[in-house]
């Protein structure tokens, strides 16, 4: 009830059951791991559930104020998953999963007898450069560099490694997010970045950009909350100002419009409603503060608010 008040509220809840749903698929207890191992960020998610980034940042910057989603480790985690899911049943899941990855191996083994030991070791390290590209191409989305084939990431990081491929493919692509210039040859120009590797000062890392994003989301909110409470309180002082206008006499009501016009200068015209409405502000004020002087149940004299004009 409360995501669905917030600005954005249906498209909150749709994407905490697209992250639920998430969870499901990733099958690694609550956390939102891409093959078990890369924490989902920002980009990915927005990516994965075709959000625009600043939406599923709105979404997560609520989530984590309601302590449905934690961050442990640099990956999202939703803490009461489980009360959600049918544990047993992806425990099972897992378990089969297991049971057919070792029924793989035992046949594959037999298999290997016939070829070298060269190609029998081949397949666990192409498995893991796969899931290196992944990780890679989710932080490449929108940019130029999103076309790099598969044959040009093996040779990146087989050049400069993972962890350098992953820091320099995040700056190319911030960099170019930052000055959208034309890159001609994407391929040479990451390549050029992790031989180099100079950092920007401007630079921030995932996590650093999504903790700015999440603290200025939680001030926009707070700026929301604020303004919402303040018309919420004006509201209250007009509808106060008409229940006391309505309990006012006729004659009453007279002598304030009369005390508004003389408020008025000279030869300035008013429209009739300007003039009430002041006529009322003016009643509303006599109210006050007869209430400060703890006369609360006093009704609103007349002649006192004339001698004060």
């Amino acid at each position: 009830m409360l995501l669905e008040s917030m600005p954005e509220g249906d498209t909150l809840l749709v994407i905490w059951f697209k992250m639920q749903i998430l969870a499901g698929k990733c099958n690694a207890g609550g956390y939102l791991l891409l093959n078990g191992e890369c924490p989902y960020s920002d980009e990915m998610l927005a990516t994965v559930f075709r959000r625009p980034l600043n939406t599923v940042r709105l979404a997560i910057s609520a989530f984590l104020k309601f302590m449905m989603v934690e961050v442990i480790d640099g990956a999202y985690f939703l803490p009461e998953w489980e009360k959600h899911q049918n544990v047993s049943g992806l425990e099972k899941i897992r378990e089969q999963t297991r049971k057919r990855v070792a029924r793989c191996r035992a046949k594959s083994k037999d298999v290997t007898l016939h070829v070298t030991q060269g190609n029998a070791t081949e397949t666990e390290p192409d498995l893991e450069s796969e899931k290196q590209q992944r990780c890679i191409r989710l932080l490449l989305v929108k940019t130029p560099f999103e076309i790099l084939d598969k044959t040009e990431l093996e040779g990146l990081l087989s050049l400069h490694g993972f962890e350098r491929v992953v820091q320099a493919a995040d700056v190319a692509a911030e960099t170019w997010r930052r000055e959208q210039e034309e890159i001609r040859n994407p391929g040479g120009y990451l390549n050029t970045v992790c031989a180099s590797l100079v950092v920007p000062s401007w630079y921030l890392s995932p996590e650093e950009r999504k903790n700015r994003a999440l603290a200025a989301e939680e001030r926009r909110l707070i700026a929301i909350r604020a303004e919402e409470e303040k018309k919420a309180i004006a509201d209250r002082v007009t509808n106060a100002k008409e229940d006391l206008w309505s309990t006012l006499s006729e004659v009453d009501r007279d002598g304030f419009r009369i005390a508004a016009k003389a408020s008025i200068n000279v030869g300035l015209h008013v429209p009739a409603v300007a003039v009430t409405a002041i006529a009322k502000s003016m009643a509303w004020e006599k109210r006050s503060q007869m209430s400060n002087i703890g006369s609360l149940h006093r009704p609103v004299n007349m002649d006192d608010t004339m001698c004060n004009q």
